[in-house]
């Protein structure tokens, strides 16, 4: 056998091993005076204008129309009033 093989297959074990892990880490859902869940880990991600920030930046929805800034943690609300 060949040391190429064999790293080949090690590499390969690993490649695999590294996209079968569960990668779930202990989210603590956060909640603010406002009832706003913060710290979700699921939700969909948006590219939004932040006005904190003052740069395009990734935003995560909270609720329907409600999204937050991923860096600065500022609220953006999208909902009709």
């Amino acid at each position: 056998m060949d040391w190429i093989s064999i790293g080949s297959g090690a590499m390969a074990a690993a490649l695999i091993f590294a996209l079968m892990h569960n990668n779930d880490e202990d989210y603590e859902e956060e909640i603010d005076e406002e009832g706003i869940t913060i710290n979700d880990p699921s939700g969909r991600y948006v590219t939004l204008s932040c006005q904190t920030c003052r740069k395009l930046k990734k935003h995560k929805e909270i609720q329907s129309n409600l999204y937050q800034c991923v860096k600065c943690k500022r609220h953006t609300d999208l909902r009709a009033s």
